[in-house]
């Protein structure tokens, strides 16, 4: 099967997903080289002292330090951080230093607490500026994970994904906090503790990784090392390809404006919110710009590109939930506007009911069989639905069932980790149901064992109106259910089962089914996953449910 990667952002909700980024490392491949001392980081070495231990607000984010990096640090440092800046040859002329950001030895050894008082406080011995008066300490962050961002591109970051997923996740999860299934008792450390994970080098966390018996069956070269490492760090702040980010533009003459309503009858104010403009391509996000809510309501965006390759969505964080306003692309016009719709929010699961539910048997190989699991859901009061009854009191939502031994679990959107966080068999979305008729939906898939057949047990939290099983239309069966006949789908047919007694199934209940055969499995020519995939989705929008149209009501897909 081939998997969905999990690139670049979890900003956007495309079928790539964004974990976050990378530190610096000596070269992402090859051996490491000898570095001169006007390699090495400026300064060099970093002074004793006391370090500003002010953690990030939020997630750094590559693509907000990318704008900060071609203002402050691009005339010395260059656009790819070598040193090589228009003002450079000056500097040097002068005594100073400009530091290669990357790739040095020095890089290695820093830890990120460091990095951030070199940025804040400077080296005026060296000709470098602080920058604590010129910019927020949260935009410092952001930098400087742009800057952590040059030194590796996605096909080093997905190489270090997959290791950490064969060597790493069963001890400390898919999101690094230490709750994969062997941790047991244990209390592991969480990587994504921004305080613990800013006070490491990249050194030291490569060393540990040999350190100890539990870690003697990893075989793993210092790159290797150094590149997971890298992995490990990338959980505190927001990933984007910085080639992406820097390649794109990031001015015009496009506007775009908004106006936040609270859709909540008697809700509060929402004037002086700040709404995040985040501006997606292809290959992620390319960069963002924040605007505060104005006493009419509206939020502006000015001096965006029109450049028709590019999408725009906007969020904000509203009593404590994220909500996200419809994707905009420009096309001709110069300006335009839309809502952003907000609301209270509700902590009662009462309110959420699955309006539908699809079990898609995607493909059926040699003893395994991938699923796509669908649910789309209502809610039906005035408020968003949120639940802070996590183990961490993060916020959450609705919750699904995923069986004991699935593999290859991704999400359409972001992934485990990123919206989708995994407790045994059940995963929680991170984003808010707001009010409305199938106002939000999952999009779930996975492999399982399978040879010849299998029962399925299905675990529900909240009511499910109506449900289906959807098979490929060869020697597959569902025992016990309807054959209602097949469907068009994609170069072939689809089979579609429904329950013999259709009838509310309540919260807590489950829905069970068991199917049958072992199909000649001939592949069409030119057919993949991927694009079976969004067959299925089509198939399930338009085919199974006439009028069923969920996506845009959340995230853009």
């Amino acid at each position: 099967m081939k998997q969905i990667p999990l690139f670049p952002s979890n900003r956007r909700a495309q079928l790539l997903s964004t974990l976050c980024l990378a530190v610096l490392l000596a070269a992402c491949s090859g051996a490491p080289r000898e570095h001169q001392l006007s390699d090495l980081l400026t300064p060099a070495p970093i002074p004793e002292g006391a370090v500003e231990s002010q953690l990030p607000v939020s997630m750094p984010d590559v693509a907000h330090g990318k704008a900060i990096y071609a203002a402050k640090c691009f005339d010395c440092h260059g656009e790819t951080g070598q040193g090589d800046g228009p003002k450079s040859a000056q500097i040097r002329a002068q005594g100073g230093q400009v530091a290669k950001l990357n790739g040095s030895i020095l890089s290695r050894n820093a830890t990120p607490a460091e990095w951030f008082d070199v940025i804040t406080n400077g080296r005026i011995n060296k000709l470098m500026p602080g920058f604590s008066q010129s910019l927020p300490s949260q935009n410092r962050w952001d930098v400087l994970s742009y800057v952590w961002a040059m030194a590796l591109d996605t096909p080093s970051m997905q190489l270090a994904q997959n290791t950490y997923a064969t060597q790493c996740l069963t001890c400390h999860g898919a999101a690094g906090k230490g709750d994969g299934p062997d941790a047991g008792s244990a209390k592991l450390q969480s990587f994504a503790d921004a305080q613990w994970s800013t006070s490491l080098s990249l050194d030291e966390l490569s060393t540990a990784m040999i350190s100890g018996t539990v870690h003697s069956a990893m075989k793993l070269d210092d790159t290797q090392r150094l590149t997971l490492a890298s992995y490990v760090r990338s959980m505190i702040y927001n990933y984007a390809d910085p080639g992406v980010v820097a390649s794109a533009p990031t001015t015009g003459d496009g506007r775009l404006s908004l106006l936040a309503v609270n859709g909540t009858p008697g809700g509060g104010t929402v004037v002086g919110l700040p709404v995040v403009m985040h501006a997606y391509n292809s290959s992620g996000e390319v960069f963002s710009r924040t605007a505060a809510i104005d006493q009419a309501g509206m939020a502006y965006f000015d001096g965006l590109p029109r450049d028709p390759s590019l999408f725009y969505q906007a969020d904000a964080t509203y009593s404590g939930a994220r909500f996200f306003a419809p994707p905009m692309q420009f096309s001709g016009t110069q300006q335009l506007s839309n809502t952003l719709p907000l609301f209270e929010v509700t902590n009662d699961p009462s309110v959420i009911t699955v309006s539908e539910y699809h079990f898609f048997v995607q493909d059926v190989g040699e003893g395994f069989i991938n699923v796509v699991e669908f649910y789309a859901f209502d809610n039906l009061s005035n408020r968003a639905y949120i639940n802070r009854q996590s183990t961490d009191n993060a916020i959450r939502s609705v919750r699904i069932a995923v069986p004991a031994d699935a593999t290859d679990i991704s999400f359409d959107g972001p992934g485990l980790g990123v919206r989708y966080f995994q407790d045994g068999q059940t995963i929680t979305d991170s984003d808010a149901v707001p009010p409305g008729q199938q106002s939000a939906s999952i999009v779930m898939m996975y492999n399982l064992p399978y040879q010849g057949g299998r029962a399925f047990s299905v675990d529900v939290a909240y009511p499910v109106k109506n449900w289906d099983v959807l098979l490929p239309d060869n020697e597959l069966r569902v025992a016990d259910m309807k054959d209602t006949g097949v469907q068009p789908f994609h170069t072939s047919t689809i089979r579609i089962y429904q329950p013999e007694q259709p009838g509310l199934i309540a919260g807590g209940g489950k829905i069970a089914f068991k199917v049958t055969g072992q199909p000649r499995a001939v592949p069409v020519p030119g057919q993949d996953n991927n694009a079976l995939l969004i067959g299925a989705i089509v198939f399930v929008l338009t085919a199974v449910t006439a009028g069923f149209a969920v996506f845009a009501r959340t995230r853009r897909r």
